[in-house]
């Protein structure tokens, strides 16, 4: 009977001419800031009517290394007194901000974030070390893909930007030593965190992922749409969001979300790690109309 009440209440509300506010909460990747984003937050505003654009000015630059869980549960908060502004919100992450929201959205219960557009994002995790280092760093590559992985798991966890390094083939030392990106993928953890996890997370109406193979620091790139290496590691390519064990056993929600529709990658070609900040190009094609669908279907 609630139920019936409720849509009624909606059905009505829509008929009258209401519509929604809708704001927009970005947050910005690893050793750097809010101000990187300016022109994130301009072409937006140009662009949509969309209420509000907020640029979360938290843990910038040098303070972005920090723990991820302490980052998440500092910044949930702000996230919050923000978004009580707001009907609906959009999430919009960059590169480690898109890890950052996961674990927002996962923890925040009665959330109302209707879309989560994750730009450039290691939503699988990285693996080895960035193409951008490796080239220029001698021996880099071969030692992250031979040894890194027991100095980052057993001392490195200090830093934020390991928190989610996931190397698939020592997968039971990443379980037990990894400081967050376990938690978040409900893979440990008890069983009512998992459930209270996989609820929210669920509860998003869409799913962005902006990602492409021009990026330069995500290893695999295609981690920016939930796919990854195995547990052959680098011995074999890596595989798509639905060939993951994350995706096959909905672990979090990811495949309630897609079965039902509110999964959508977007491929932008020939830019590389930092353009997915800004590149208006990408924006028009992979952002900008995300929202004024957003907008079209509260207004």
């Amino acid at each position: 009977m609630l139920q019936i009440l409720s849509l009624a209440f909606a059905i009505t509300y829509f008929q009258a001419g209401a519509s929604l506010k809708i704001g927009l909460i970005h947050m910005h990747g690893v050793t750097e800031g809010w101000l990187e984003h300016s022109n994130f937050k301009k072409h937006i505003e140009q662009n949509t009517d969309i209420s509000g654009v907020h640029l979360i000015d938290a843990y910038n630059y040098h303070n972005s290394l920090i723990p991820i869980w302490k980052q998440v549960n500092t910044i949930r908060e702000t996230v919050k007194e923000i978004a009580a502004n707001y009907d609906k919100i959009i999430a919009v992450g960059y590169s480690q901000g898109g890890v950052i929201w996961r674990g927002i959205i996962e923890t925040w219960d009665d959330h109302n974030v209707d879309t989560f557009i994750a730009l450039g994002s290691p939503l699988h995790g990285v693996y080895g070390a960035p193409g951008i280092a490796a080239d220029v760093i001698p021996f880099l590559d071969w030692y992250s893909k031979t040894s890194i992985y027991w100095p980052i798991y057993n001392f490195g966890q200090i830093f934020g930007i390991f928190n989610y390094y996931l190397d698939p083939t020592h997968y039971s030392m990443y379980l037990k030593k990894s400081a967050f990106f376990p938690d978040i993928n409900c893979e440990r953890g008890d069983e009512e965190t998992r459930l209270r996890y996989k609820r929210n997370f669920s509860k998003l109406r869409k799913l962005v992922m902006v990602g492409g193979p021009g990026d330069d620091v995500v290893d695999p790139w295609v981690s920016t749409q939930f796919g990854f290496y195995t547990d052959k590691g680098f011995h074999a390519d890596p595989v798509t969001m639905q060939e993951t064990t994350l995706y096959k056993t909905d672990a979090f929600g990811l495949r309630t979300l897609d079965e039902r529709g509110g999964v959508v990658a977007c491929t932008f070609n020939e830019i590389n790690h930092l353009q997915f900040r800004d590149y208006k190009p990408m924006l028009d094609k992979c952002v900008v109309p995300e929202i004024e669908h957003v907008l079209k279907l509260y207004y």
